[in-house]
């Protein structure tokens, strides 16, 4: 199928390229316009963090199927996947665990309870919904609690605008591989909406690797004065994979199933001499999984009820920023392993920002986070940010966070191999980092990025004297590093860019390497426009680990290539992709013992109207 579709591709083509006409590429090298550092819109180039940006253009050239494809460029954020779509992908940020790095949609928390993490193979929004991806690299608990002690990924999504936009997506690839998804959105007045569904599907590589996935989302917005804003979210996802297990381990009959609605209304409006913005938040999570094939048949079920409330107010005034704020979560579980617990979180916060002079500004910020089940935890930062000239500026901070313990973690019941540990502390780290941001006029950027991060109280599980594993605090890290990243327009029709980041992170208590963190990730792209409206990108990233006896492979090299072409059909406009991922057949492990796919075709067209 997605061969004949490809023949349709290349007659599209053949019928765009007369349209071609010279290319502007400054919008591209636009200074962004980012959240996630302080809560609050401001230009990239005066943020107080380390944050980069995906934006839809890039995820598009880019020819991407999969959020881990979206992230795996980012400088600093390493992405651990095991295996084809629908297996388990997760974000390491500056040598974090993946529990320690928060995902938000839209600014909502996405990441379990139960065990900490977000699966990035479980988006509940097709990309192309998607406007830009926002990833704060470094400590973050001042702003944001528990699970930002390595850093946020933030994705946004479009928002309705005054002229209808309705886009329907289909994408055939290897293995049966097939996406399709269609929505549409549109401002009324005071009024706007946005709507859309996908479904997903593949047979897999792998034995016992197939997968389906269907999503819906809406959006709903009501604007009854200037200023006031009442919007609605909702996202579902129905989610079913055969899980194949490592190589050493398998699990032919394995196979999981997750059904989760996320829901959240937001309300923003002017109170007094501040803007005011309220937000309510409910999910449902449940998680099954069965493997009656195993050593010990296992047949689970796990539920999840999260109650959350978020409010803070902001006020600018005279070169000052004030940021003011609390939140308040429950969450409910109700498992076949672990029965029935619960825990209650809250926590207020500030944030003060002052230009000490025009080229000098200075962040401070503070948390305080309430729980249920341990100590509470203190979140100080500070930053500064000098601008040395109009194209160079230099920024310094130091800030702690904290990562919770999960509920596996405190309540898993004891058996024969396991058991939690409701006695556990939360981990803290304290992360310094010193930066150097350099833009070349409308040619392009660079930055350079150390940073140091000393954890303790890190949770790991580990054997008794009875070799029943539990979670405790044991470990103390260290874990420093370098950053570069750049992007550089050679003329009006190519553009090249990269990234590299060295990693030194250690045991302090054991003086060992930590495992599955790359020493060396290089990433690098170039990007053709030969016409107008024709994209040609290649991507390669190289990876080099430090010794591990698990794994197969000490360093490896992936490429990918994409080609994107964009025509017009009378009123109706058409983006046809081809896109060729582990493009030289390499044989590599992301996540050792779990193999990736070998050289994976996709042929795809989007259509709008």
């Amino acid at each position: 199928m997605y061969r004949s579709l490809m023949l349709v591709l290349l007659g599209l083509w053949v019928v765009g390229s007369a349209f071609a006409a010279e290319t502007d590429l400054s919008e591209s090298l636009m200074d962004e316009v980012v959240v996630t550092a302080t809560r609050m819109a401001e230009p990239l180039s005066k943020a107080s963090a380390s944050v980069a940006v995906v934006t839809a253009e890039e995820i598009a050239a880019r020819g991407a199927t999969r959020l881990d494809e979206v992230l795996q460029d980012v400088v600093g954020l390493h992405v651990v996947s095991s295996g084809p779509a629908g297996s388990l992908s997760s974000a390491s940020i500056r040598g974090s665990e993946a529990s320690q790095v928060l995902v938000l949609i839209d600014g909502v928390r996405l990441n379990s309870p139960q065990n900490g993490q977000f699966d990035l193979n479980q988006l509940p929004v097709a990309l192309n919904e998607i406007e830009r991806v926002e990833v704060l690299r470094g400590a973050a608990s001042a702003l944001y609690g528990s699970n930002a002690l390595g850093g946020v990924i933030n994705i946004i999504t479009r928002s309705p605008q005054e002229t209808p936009s309705t886009q329907v997506g289909w994408t055939e690839g290897e293995r049966d591989t097939r996406i399709v998804s269609g929505s549409t959105s549109r401002q009324l007045g005071n009024f706007r909406y946005r709507l859309g569904a996908e479904s997903q599907e593949s047979d897999g590589y792998r034995k016992n690797s197939d997968y389906d996935q269907y999503t819906v989302n809406g959006l709903f917005g009501y604007s009854p004065a200037e200023d006031v804003d009442i919007e609605l979210s909702t996202y579902h996802l129905d989610y079913k994979s055969s899980i194949p297990g490592s190589d050493s381990w398998p699990s032919p009959d394995a196979e999981q199933e997750d059904k989760r609605t996320v829901a959240s209304l937001k309300v923003e409006a002017p109170v007094g001499p501040v803007n005011l913005t309220a937000r309510g938040i409910y999910e449902h999570h449940r998680n099954d999984y069965r493997d009656p094939g195993g050593w010990s048949p296992i047949n689970e079920t796990h539920k999840i009820d999260t109650y959350g409330a978020e409010i803070h107010a902001e006020k600018d005034y005279a070169g000052q920023t004030f940021l003011l704020g609390g939140d308040y979560y429950r969450d409910e579980l109700d498992s076949t392993n672990i029965g029935d617990e619960d825990q209650e979180h809250g926590a207020v916060f500030g944030q003060y920002q002052t230009d000490l002079m025009p080229t000098l500004t200075l962040l401070l910020g503070l948390r305080y986070d309430i729980h249920s089940d341990f100590d509470n935890e203190l979140s100080p930062r500070a930053a500064l940010h000098v601008d040395l000239t109009d194209s160079t500026r230099v920024r310094l901070s130091a800030s702690k966070a904290f990562r919770a313990p999960t509920l596996n973690d405190l309540y898993w019941p004891a058996d024969f191999f396991s058991k939690g540990n409701p006695d556990l502390d939360p981990e803290t780290a304290w992360e310094y980092e010193l930066a150097l941001d350099q833009t070349l006029g409308d040619a392009g950027r660079v930055s350079l990025a150390g940073f140091l991060r000393d954890a303790e109280d890190l949770i790991s599980w580990q054997p008794d004297e009875f070799f029943v594993y539990s979670p405790v605090n044991v470990n103390d890290a260290r874990i420093w590093g370098v950053e570069v990243d750049g992007q550089f327009a050679l003329c009006s029709f190519a553009t090249i860019g990269g990234n590299y980041t060295y990693l030194h992170p250690k045991d302090r208590d054991r003086d060992e390497y930590l495992l599955g963190k790359p020493r060396h990730e290089t990433h690098g792209y170039i990007t053709l426009k030969p016409f107008e409206e024709t994209t040609l990108r290649f991507d390669g990233r190289y990876l080099r680990y430090y010794p591990e006896a698990t794994r197969k492979d000490k360093d490896y090299f992936v490429a990918d290539l994409a080609l994107t072409h964009a025509i017009m059909l009378g009123e109706v406009a058409i983006d046809a992709t081809v896109s060729v991922k582990n493009l030289f057949d390499k044989n590599y492990e992301a996540n050792p013992g779990y193999p990736m796919p070998p050289r994976e075709l996709f042929a795809g067209l989007t259509a709008y109207f």
